[in-house]
């Protein structure tokens, strides 16, 4: 050990790594994966989430990716942004609208459109998920090249966000095939309680490279309307690659 060497700096960069190279951990696999004893974990822990470096869901601490954000992506976030027919689109189905593309096994969002649609959410900008727990996440890997779609599955650790999320890790593909054929994705209450989602893939060249989607309270999405809100989110989906093709 050097004589300038900070422990405690150390110990909290230690899990900033070990966060790094894990979607999520709780503190019990932190205090194994470091030889930590529970009480410094946790302390070290509380300080980093409250400083903004990391964050829990359920019982899980992870990267604030927003944290560590690139310029890059700031300015990726920013051109998604930027585009006009989002809003449009938004106003036309008159629900909460979101837009997210995938960074190794995560879902980032990066637009966010909440009644009255003339703003974006920013503060919802940048959040990320495991890419399987939505509709978002999983209509971008039921449209991605097989080979792609591989990579992703040797990292991903399908992990519940409520207890409808599908993790069935036999029948996963067979569910993404499904996905692909039909041209959406539905989840019921599988990323958050309460919430129901349809979304559509976003393609560019014939390659998907991000997915667009609605959510909504359950009860405003229903057998009944889901063909209809279906078919606007694959016209707004199209509107939306066409206007990216202009700007490029």
């Amino acid at each position: 050990m050097s004589k300038y060497e900070v422990t405690t700096l150390k110990k909290g960069l230690q899990i900033l790594e070990l966060l790094k190279e894990h979607d999520a951990l709780t503190l019990t696999e932190i205090t194994k994966q470091l030889e930590l004893s529970k009480s410094t974990a946790f302390r070290m822990l509380v300080t980093l989430e409250e400083m903004g470096y990391i964050q829990k869901f359920n019982h899980h601490f992870e990267i604030n990716h927003k944290m560590f954000s690139s310029h890059f992506e700031k300015r990726t976030a920013q051109d998604w942004v930027a585009l006009k027919s989002p809003y449009k689109i938004a106003k036309d189905l008159g629900e909460s609208f979101y837009i997210g593309r995938l960074d190794e096994t995560n879902l980032v969002m990066t637009q966010v459109l909440n009644a009255p649609f003339t703003e974006p959410a920013r503060e919802e900008i940048g959040n990320r998920s495991l890419v399987h727990q939505s509709a978002l996440g999983k209509v971008i890997l039921g449209n991605l090249l097989p080979d792609a779609q591989k990579e992703v599955f040797k990292k991903l650790s399908l992990e519940k966000a409520t207890n409808n999320t599908f993790n069935d890790g036999h029948l996963f593909v067979h569910h993404l095939d499904v996905i692909k054929k039909q041209g959406f994705a539905f989840d019921d209450e599988e990323r958050v309680v309460g919430i129901r989602c349809i979304a559509v893939p976003l393609f560019k060249n014939n390659e998907v490279i991000a997915a667009i989607a609605i959510a909504t309270p359950v009860e405003r999405i229903s057998r009944k309307n889901i063909k209809l809100l279906t078919h606007k989110l694959v016209e707004g989906s199209v509107k939306i690659a066409r206007e990216m093709e202009v700007l490029s």
